[in-house]
């Protein structure tokens, strides 16, 4: 395995402010298990700030995530916009928190891709109904929504079906004859 990309080393910085940019397309993705995002084309800017005992950096993170739609399934691309900020100090790792990493001492460089994939995956709403946000630019799937309506047509038939069954006939008497 080569040399991550994403690896910042700051142990030879001077104090002070320094930038960084990433390109972070479909391979990004590629290593993260069970990873929903597959395809990108997102910049983040990362803005290290140095100090004595501190590490402050401040992310930027723009471009377009290819996810599919939660109601008809249709890939499109999302844009997301977001900007995080994460604080690196030396010390005893399990104090680390969600906006503090502690490293130990001696540590003088860390690897970013695990930040980057969670503040990616953050910008991505919970629920993906482009068309809801913008139905000139996004359409449905109106093939699969047809689908989709059949199918939970079908259900609801079965639903009316099993409720008649024997089985439960028996278990509803035994439960509302007792007191």
């Amino acid at each position: 395995m080569g040399k991550s990309p994403y690896k910042i080393q700051f142990g030879g910085l001077p104090i002070g402010i320094h930038e960084y940019e990433f390109e972070i397309k479909e391979a990004f993705f590629k290593d993260i298990e069970n990873s929903e995002i597959e395809k990108a084309n997102i910049v983040v800017n990362a803005i290290l700030t140095k100090q004595n005992n501190l590490l402050t950096v401040n992310f930027e993170i723009n471009g377009t995530v290819g996810i599919a739609c939660d109601r008809c399934l249709a890939d499109f691309d999302f844009e997301i916009e977001s900007t995080e900020s994460l604080v690196i100090k030396h010390g005893n790792p399990n104090e680390s928190t969600d906006e503090i990493l502690v490293i130990p001492e001696g540590i003088d460089e860390f690897d970013l891709k695990h930040y980057l994939y969670e503040y990616i995956t953050l910008a991505v709403p919970i629920r993906k109904v482009p068309c809801e946000v913008d139905d000139v630019l996004y359409k449905c799937d109106k093939e699969t929504l047809k689908r989709l309506n059949e199918v939970s047509t079908d259900v609801e038939k079965n639903e009316d079906v099993e409720l008649t069954n024997p089985m439960w006939e028996q278990l509803n008497k035994i439960k509302y004859n007792k007191n």
